[in-house]
């Protein structure tokens, strides 16, 4: 499994795999999605990403607006489940989104 610093399966995630299959028409899906998600303008080429813990290309809100995974890169952790701030806001705003997160962070905590 990859997973992502906030405990999503990158493997499930639809931009991954958007960009796994080079998906036209999901990477629209995605960019519309995420761009009412989020309150920016995400177009299809920027859903190129092929996980954020991957020496590969990440999309580009993923690189550049995540605040998980730059808190992550600054603290040097492989995962939020192990920041003494587990879980702060922007984590639980993943959770409500991504309920198996929680559970697959939980698991690394213990």
């Amino acid at each position: 499994m990859l997973l992502a610093y906030c405990g999503i399966n990158c493997e499930e995630c639809e931009a991954f795999i958007a960009a796994k299959n080079d998906d036209i028409i999901l990477k629209e899906k995605v960019a519309n999605k995420w761009s009412k998600l989020y309150g920016t303008k995400i177009k299809p080429e920027d859903i190129n990403c092929q996980g954020c813990k991957s020496g590969g290309q990440k999309g580009h809100y993923c690189e550049k607006m995540c605040k998980i995974s730059k808190c992550c890169i600054e603290n040097n952790f492989e995962s939020c489940a192990k920041c003494e701030s587990y879980a702060c806001k922007d984590l639980q705003e993943i959770f409500n989104c991504f309920l198996d997160a929680k559970k697959r962070l939980d698991c690394l905590r213990e």
